[in-house]
């Protein structure tokens, strides 16, 4: 038994510091935000990283036990989504045929031919903006917020416990955690949630053209040649095709993997290679990157 746990911790030891290192400097920053220059930018970078971290222990680590790592990843930092509901939502994502096709893919922000002719002109509008860099980081977490709370009083209405009692929980264990912050640490509440508020457009920023449509699922998925700061930010989830060929592989081993079969993959994604997050701010700030309404459907 010890000599399974010592394994453990000598194998997935990059993640256990990078759970280890979140909710320390989130501690700390928050305890010192008083005397430490730029708090804010190191809380959005905190709440940033920690949906990172809890991205990776959706993929079964760094224990054997996912029990374990679900309650690892379960504090509500980044208010935004409870952690169950968003683990059941990304792993249907990973059915890799259905990428980016409208109601099969919980995270495409792409809609089906005939809803796209249902909405009207301004939510068009207001869909085509949000396929623009700058309408995702502004709208998108507002957007976000919505289209879960509506989940969440549909949970509620339909009686379906299991939902209802994660959610309820999380809404909770936020206020409860806001409270914490504002009077143990008197930080005040509306500050930490526009910081948590732009942290999900951070996290955005990765997401923003991660998939594209594409007859081929192969083809759908970007290799982002980012640098080591950013690769850091989003623990390598930019070589998402890699990720999602390796979904249980540890988020320290994707670099080598990738370079290790270099050809292999970009040939794969039928070159789908990108060299930077700053080109899409560059190309896409304010054009779309693509149209709302998916071809294929």
């Amino acid at each position: 038994m010890i000599n399974t746990v010592f394994n453990n911790i000598l194998r997935e030891w990059p993640t256990w510091a990078a759970i280890f290192i979140v909710y320390m400097l989130w501690w700390i920053v928050l305890d010192n935000h008083e005397i430490i220059p730029f708090a804010s930018v190191f809380l959005i970078l905190i709440l940033t990283f920690h949906g990172s971290v809890q991205h990776e222990l959706i993929h079964g680590h760094p224990t054997n036990n996912q029990k374990i790592n679900d309650l690892l990843a379960s504090p509500p930092l980044g208010l935004w989504c409870p952690y169950l509901i968003y683990k059941y939502s990304h792993l249907t994502h990973h059915d890799n045929a259905n990428l980016t096709i409208p109601d099969s893919d919980p995270e495409s922000y792409y809609v089906s031919e005939d809803r796209w002719d249902g909405l009207s002109k301004w939510r068009q509008k207001l869909a085509i903006f949000n396929m623009t860099l700058f309408g995702r980081l502004i709208l998108g977490p507002f957007w976000s917020f919505v289209f879960l709370r509506r989940q969440m009083f549909k949970s509620l209405r339909r009686s379906t416990l299991s939902d209802a009692f994660i959610w309820i929980s999380h809404e909770l264990l936020s206020l409860t955690m806001l409270l914490f912050i504002w009077f143990f640490f008197e930080v005040n509440i509306l500050i930490y949630i526009g910081c948590a508020y732009v942290a999900q457009s951070f996290t955005l920023v990765r997401s923003f053209y991660e998939h594209r449509v594409a007859n081929d699922p192969n083809h759908r998925s970007v290799i982002m040649k980012a640098s080591l700061p950013m690769r850091l930010l989003y623990l390598n989830n930019n070589y998402h095709l890699v990720h999602h060929e390796n979904p249980r592989m540890s988020w320290h081993l994707l670099t080598k993997e990738y370079r290790d079969r270099l050809d292999y993959y970009n040939d794969l994604n039928g070159d789908f290679i990108e060299s930077g997050y700053i080109k899409w701010f560059t190309n896409y700030l304010f054009k779309p990157v693509n149209h709302p309404k998916h071809l294929g459907f």
